[in-house]
This record gives C-alpha cells, sequence and structure tokens, in this order.
C-alpha cells in the first residue's frame, strides 16, 4: 500500500492537525494517544477516553486492527490474500475473507461511479514503470500499451465468498483504496470500545470520530503542494474522512522524466490532471478512492462533502 504525507499530526513538525488547548476536561475527557508505523506509513491514533490506560488501550486496538487488515491486503507479503489472488489469476477461483470480499466489491463500484478513473486493476501499469521492480529506463510504448490492455480487460469475479480473475494478464493493487478501509475499520473498533472521540491519521489519510471537548471539530490543515510546510487549505472534520493524492511523494525517476504512483488507466501514464487531490466524505474508504480517482481525472467526485484540487 503506497501513501503519501499531506497533512501532519501533533508533534510531527508539520503542524498540520491540530488538538486544541482544553483547559477543563470532564472525568471522560483524558487525552490519549500512540504512534506507530503500519503499512508503511506513520500511523497517530489520538482518543479522548475515560482514563489513561482506557484511552491508550483503545489506541492499541485500533492499530492491530490496521495491521490485521494489512496483513490480509498487502501486496508486501507474499502470504497476503491479495497477493494469492493475484498468483491464481486465470487458474482458479479463491476463497476470500470478508476484508477482501468487501475491497473488491467497493473497488468495483467505485470504478462504476468514476467511469474508470479509479482502477484496483492498474497493477502492470505499476510494474511496467518500475514501481515493483527497479529498471534502468521509462517503459516503451510496446510495453505501456500491454500493460494497458491488462488494465482494460481485466475483470474480478465475485461469487459469494469466492473471487475469480479470469484473465492471467490481470493484477490488482489496493494502494488507492487499502488504507482507507483500514481506517474505516479501526474506526469500528473504537467504537464498539465506546470511543466517541477519535483522530486517526494514516501518513495523511484521516478519520475523525466525534469532536475534541469544546471544540467543532478537529482542524485539519492540507499541505501546499509547492510550498513545504505551508497549507492552503483548512477544514473542521467531525465523524467525516480525508484522504489526498498526488503525484510528488512516490516517485520514480528517468532522467529528467519523474513518474508518479497514481496512474492513469486510459493513458497508461501517472494521473497529470491535477498536482494534488483532497477530498472530504463520510467515510475513509470513499475519501481514499475518490481524491485517487479525482487526481487522475482532473474532476470533483459527486456526493462528497467537500473537495480541494490544486
Amino acid at each position: 500500500m503506497n501513501r503519501r504525507r499531506f497533512v501532519g499530526t501533533l508533534g510531527a513538525g508539520l503542524g498540520l492537525v491540530f488538538v486544541p488547548r482544553l483547559p477543563r476536561w470532564r472525568a471522560d475527557d483524558v487525552f490519549g494517544e500512540r504512534w506507530s508505523w503500519v503499512m508503511g506509513q506513520p500511523v497517530h491514533v489520538m482518543v479522548f477516553a475515560g482514563s489513561e490506560q482506557e484511552g491508550l488501550d483503545a489506541c492499541a486496538a485500533a492499530l492491530a486492527e490496521l495491521r490485521r487488515v494489512e496483513s490480509r491486503l498487502t501486496l508486501f507479503d507474499s502470504a497476503s490474500e491479495l497477493c494469492e489472488l493475484n498468483r491464481r489469476a486465470g487458474r482458479r477461483d479463491l476463497r476470500v475473507g470478508a476484508d477482501l470480499r468487501a475491497v473488491l466489491s467497493l473497488a468495483n463500484r467505485f470504478k462504476q461511479a468514476t467511469g474508470g478513473a479509479f482502477d484496483v486493476a492498474v497493477e502492470p501499469l505499476m510494474r511496467a514503470w518500475g514501481f515493483r521492480e527497479p529498471r534502468t529506463s521509462a517503459p516503451i510504448a510496446a510495453e505501456l500499451q500491454e500493460a494497458r490492455e491488462a488494465v482494460a480487460a481485466a475483470v474480478v469475479v465475485l461469487d459469494g465468498d469466492h473471487a475469480r480473475l479470469p484473465s492471467a494478464h490481470t493484477q490488482l493493487d489496493f494502494g488507492g483504496i487499502g488504507v482507507g478501509y483500514a481506517i474505516d475499520r479501526a474506526v469500528g473498533v473504537l467504537r464498539s470500545r465506546g470511543v466517541v472521540r477519535a483522530f486517526i491519521d494514516v501518513s495523511g489519510d484521516v478519520a475523525a470520530m466525534g469532536a475534541p471537548p469544546g471544540e467543532p471539530g478537529w482542524l485539519v490543515e492540507i499541505a501546499d503542494p509547492a510550498r513545504p510546510g505551508e497549507s492552503i487549505a483548512a477544514t473542521r472534520l467531525r465523524d467525516a474522512a480525508l484522504a489526498t493524492s498526488a503525484n510528488t511523494a512516490s516517485t520514480v525517476r528517468y532522467g529528467s522524466l519523474v513518474a508518479g504512483h497514481v496512474m492513469d488507466p486510459a493513458t497508461g501514464w501517472p494521473a497529470r490532471a491535477l498536482t494534488q487531490a483532497t477530498v472530504v466524505a463520510r467515510t475513509a474508504v470513499q475519501a481514499d478512492a475518490l481524491s485517487t480517482a479525482m487526481l487522475v481525472s482532473g474532476r470533483g467526485p459527486d456526493g462528497v462533502m467537500q473537495a480541494y484540487r490544486v
């Protein structure tokens, strides 16, 4: 799962997510936080709970859920369900767990809703551009054409708890949806523990539960891609999520050509319609997938709470 740092957290030096000063907390307003590293990215979980230990335990449970989802959906562990499904492409189906089944279903819906701008079948393009195995030169036209054809022909068949990739050339990458899905699952874990005020930040993809005591929401500032350390917009999140996509953070370089990791399925090239796209939505998986689609298409998606483009 790829990612990008566009929203900093308290104490990270960027100062782009703030926990406000709260002079009077009630008994259930004890603040707790945990920092960690999940999905190859820094993670910051903040909660308000009835006690310090309760808050720390809730943070630990959220982090454990992020890691659990990662173990099933990552491309960087050959034992994951996603890797096994990719290995079986063109051969046989796979009995999949609830997480993989849910993400495959969501991915299909987002692909349809965005006219193909969001597509988890872009893995052949990721490989062609050298994001999996290093290469010394940019892909030639024939390589890109072959990868584009594999993406265009990709079909995911879901039948109950079984999934199948009919074409041997189909390979899936959840870089534009897996983080959002994992954040939503972690939010669910916090809710199940009775937490009503929390903030989860996975390297700039964030979800807010409720608001800090005495505040209308969690203040989030969106980084300016042209001015490191500066922001271009700010919003208050309450029971909402935010995700930002850009092709400036994870790149490969071939001479003067710098290629970003978000692929345009139609052209086979890294997305170039926008420099950066941010979406605020009800769920993290929506914000994640739709910010990717907006970066590709240049168009703001329908049905979101807010969208910012650069």
